[in-house]
């Protein structure tokens, strides 16, 4: 029996929890990246059998693969890779040098990002570090139910953003949902909460810059099923409001204290830095998905992880393929155009039981997004 086959076999009794998964089946660029992988803090597990892999994915923190074992990972299905904790193993596609990356292969496993081996192990190692330090700070939390920080940003005009956002925070149950968008008409209007008594953010003082999060979310506006909303203010006179980032990431900072999630939504080009998980929302079509492919670049340099969601509107004219090959980036779920949506949401708000489809995606999501709590 190889070293190999028996890590396996240890890894599969149990005997490994939160390792690196080297599922790769060129021998000399596995050696490459189990080199790699070996610099970092977390054990490393090697499986060729597509069997061994499928056994091992879900308890590995990260996967690296190549083009022979894609498929493999391709053929799994999403949510029976998830871990308890909405946890989902980090994928990193692996090249030989001198190239070329096989995108089409790297996507298919929804893969986070690729590399040439060994031409950029200094830069895997990195996006390996970032992956085990988000593992180590979710495993030193001291609830298993502590949420996170999730940015929803649209790449376009009417794809939904604001719809999601509360799909996500109505799906996790209570959570604090900050419409953190200057140009919003406000979420209280989407929720159909405007005439409910509570503080928008114009009427906020936050003094020092002390903000206490039980304190907030009392003196906000709530839902009947529990979503606490800072949202935008209306008024028939001009205002001299400006909503800033940096109050912005005053709030996330001091509701990281809340064993809830926050929801942000903003716009793309002001996604806050202490967000765990970024949504990107595109519709299926050649100019927002143009501009999420900007985002995609802006969000891996910063080394934030993210989902991307797919929206069908009625003049779509790409698919998921086409959108995926555009943006260099998997599509975690598509949301399809929902006949009476809008005219309820006109009439009444969103409504407290959601659509299926629209659910289907947040929990799809949900269960990416890192730092997310059990459900």
């Amino acid at each position: 029996m190889n070293a190999s086959t028996r890590e396996v076999l240890s890894a599969a009794r149990g005997g490994h929890h939160g390792y690196i998964l080297v599922a790769i089946a060129d021998p000399t660029l596995r050696s490459e990246a189990v080199h790699a992988a070996a610099a970092t803090s977390l054990e490393v597990v090697q499986a060729e059998d597509p069997r061994d892999i499928m056994r091992l994915s879900s308890s590995a923190t990260a996967i690296l693969a190549d083009a022979l074992t894609a498929p493999t990972l391709a053929g799994a299905d999403r949510s029976a890779l998830s871990r308890a904790g909405g946890h989902t193993p980090v994928v990193f596609f692996m090249a030989a040098d001198p190239g070329p990356i096989n995108y089409e292969a790297a996507l298919k496993c929804r893969a986070r990002q690729a590399f040439i081996l060994p031409a950029e192990s200094t830069m895997l190692l990195g996006a390996l570090g970032a992956v085990v330090e988000q593992s180590t700070q979710r495993g030193a939390r001291s609830s298993p139910a502590r949420g996170g920080c999730i940015a929803v940003a649209g790449t376009a005009g009417g794809v939904g953003t604001s719809t999601f956002a509360v799909a996500l925070a109505r799906t996790v149950g209570e959570a604090l949902l900050v419409d953190a968008d200057p140009r919003s008409g406000g979420l209280d209007l989407l929720l159909g909460i405007e005439s409910v008594p509570g503080a928008r953010w114009p009427e906020l003082n936050f003094g020092d810059g002390n903000i206490d999060a039980n304190d907030l979310k009392r003196a906000l506006p709530a839902t009947s099923d529990g979503i606490a909303v800072l949202s935008q203010a209306r008024s028939t006179v001009a205002d001299s409001f400006q909503l800033k980032p940096a109050v912005v990431d005053g709030i996330i900072k001091a509701m990281h204290s809340d064993p809830g999630f926050i929801i942000v939504d903003c716009p793309v080009d002001a996604i806050p830095q202490d967000c765990h998980h970024t949504v990107l929302i595109t519709a299926a079509e050649v100019r927002s998905a143009a501009v999420a492919q900007q985002a995609v670049l802006r969000l891996s340099s910063s080394r934030i992880p993210y989902s991307l969601v797919l929206r069908h509107r009625q003049w779509s004219g790409l698919d998921r393929e086409d959108v995926e090959k555009l943006v260099h980036c998997p599509v975690s779920a598509e949301v399809p155009t929902i006949k009476g949506l809008m005219r309820h949401v006109e009439t009444s708000g969103l409504p407290t039981r959601l659509p299926g489809a629209l659910t289907k995606a947040a929990e799809a999501v949900l269960a990416e997004a890192e730092g997310g709590r059990a459900q």
